[in-house]
Parts: C-alpha cells; structure tokens; sequence
C-alpha cells in the first residue's frame, strides 16, 4: 500500500469514527456553550462514554428550571415546556440542583434525579416539625427549602439542611444525614433565630434572621449543631423601597440569601399583590463582612 493510500485510509476512519471516541477535552468545550440544562441532558443520552465523561467536567451552573403553578417547568433559556413524572402519590414540594423533594400522602419524604430515576430517601419532615410544636396546632408546614454543601450527584453522602416553614411565627431547622434526622431547631427558643432562609457557602451553612441579622451555624462530624454565631447583627431596612416603585403603595420584601459569582449575596423582593408587581434589589454588603472572617 502506496505512503498516499494509506494516510487516505486513516483519514477516512478517523472521519466515521464513532461518536463515544470523541475526546473528553473537547466533550468538555462543548458543554461549556450549553448553557441549558436540557442541552446538557440531551448530550449526556447520546451514549455512555459521554455520560460519564461529561461528570468529570467542571462546568458553570446551567440556567434553572422554572416551577409553573401546573407542576410543569420551564427552560430557560429556550422557553421549552417540561413535564416530569413522579411517582404515584407524591407531590413535589422543592429541588435541590437536578433533583425533586418530594412528599407522599404518608408524608414520606424523598430526593429523586428525574433523569436518572435514583431516589434518596430523606427523615420525615413533617414529624419533625410536629416534634418542635410543642403544642397544638392544626396548621401544617407550607414551604420547605432544602440545601446542600455540595451536588448530590457527587456527593451522594452529602447532609441535607431542611428549612421548614409554616404560615405561624416559627420556623424549623432540620439537619440530616439521610435518612436519619441528626438534630433539629425550633427558633421560638430563641427570638433573634427566626429563619426565613439558609444556604451553603464555601462548606459553611448561613442563616438569615427575621432582623436582618446573619447567622452561621457550625455543624459537628455527626451533624448536629454545635453552635450558632451572629456575624451580622443588622442591616436596617434591606435599602429602603426601590426608586422603581411608588411610595405611596404599601409593598412586602422577602429576601433570599444566594451564592453567585464565588459571593455571598443578599436577593431581596420587594412585592405586592394586586395588582402584581416586583422588584428586585442585590445587596453584597452580606459576602463584603463574611469575606473578612
């Protein structure tokens, strides 16, 4: 075979080799312009070579999903319209990164990756809750959110912090190492403690306070809560109104405690309900005093 036909001959089979021979270098330039998640899903299906490559990139967040009042989501960006199986009886009531938090008519509580169909099994929230009542109540818990210190799909041994809220004045904290519940806080023990929101920040749980304060709570090798200190005693009031909206209506503001850009920061709403209107305001005074811990 002529020196011309042979690099013929290897040009041809590298031109038809199969997809799941594509490098793992350029699988990961690929996915770094996807920055839908249903783009990222679709490329992970095509095979399993790609799959498991595409775990090992370390890739930037993808835009969320949207939850719609009818249960479906929304993509973003793209505008597509999902629609996500659960199981029977269950109901989603949250989501931690790619999986759904979710509630049976037992008050069985789960994680479940709806791509991959694997499933946690998490404590029962709602007996928690009930727990730290203390006493009668026929209100139930309506809100849950729910963090990690690092993606259950790496970390599937990962605890799990539970922020469970009900339409009274406290609000309950649970920690779990699934499916066991390792300790729980009911801020009516203490009043500067009522949460309205937790996340995890460089391995390290902060809580926002009713005040405006901010909190961290350190937790032990057994996950319970070995304490809970103040960092932030005050913000005031989150800034005032927004100047896009008019003083002379009366709004609510719900704030948010985020991490983007390697930053802590404070997201707080500003809303009112009819007619409809919002506004947000971003507040990185909360990441400029934790940063100089």
């Amino acid at each position: 075979m002529t020196f011309g036909l042979r690099m013929t001959c290897m040009m041809e089979a590298a031109m038809y080799r199969h997809w799941s021979d594509l490098q793992p270098e350029l699988l990961g330039l690929v996915l770094k312009h996807l920055p839908s998640l249903s783009d990222r899903v679709r490329l992970r299906a095509v095979c399993r070579t790609w799959r498991s490559n595409s775990m090992l990139q370390p890739l930037p967040l993808p835009f969320p999903w949207l939850t719609l009042p009818d249960g479906t989501f929304l993509s973003i960006p793209g505008s597509e319209i999902h629609r996500i199986p659960v199981p029977e009886g269950a109901c989603c009531q949250g989501s931690i990164d790619n999986w759904l938090f979710l509630i049976d008519n037992g008050n069985v509580c789960s994680l479940m990756n709806p791509f991959s169909k694997t499933a946690l099994e998490l404590p029962n929230l709602v007996a928690v809750w009930e727990r730290e009542i203390r006493y009668h109540s026929d209100r139930k818990p309506i809100f849950y959110k729910l963090v990690v210190p690092s993606p259950l799909d790496s970390s599937p041994h990962s605890p799990v912090v539970a922020l469970i809220m009900d339409d009274g004045c406290f609000h309950t904290l649970c920690i779990s190492q699934p499916p066991i519940a390792t300790a729980s806080l009911r801020d009516n023990k203490d009043p500067r403690l009522f949460l309205s929101d937790v996340v995890f920040f460089n391995g390290k749980l902060y809580a926002w306070g009713r005040f405006g304060q901010l909190f961290i709570v350190d937790l032990d090798n057994d996950r319970t809560i070995s304490s809970i200190s103040c960092i932030i005693d005050s913000l005031g009031d989150i800034g005032g109104t927004p100047q896009d909206l008019s003083i002379a209506e009366e709004y609510m503001v719900k704030p948010y405690l985020i991490e983007c850009g390697g930053k802590l920061l404070l997201v707080a709403r500003w809303f009112r309900c009819t007619p409809r209107s919002t506004s947000y305001d971003v507040f990185e005074q909360a990441y400029c005093r934790v940063s100089g811990l």
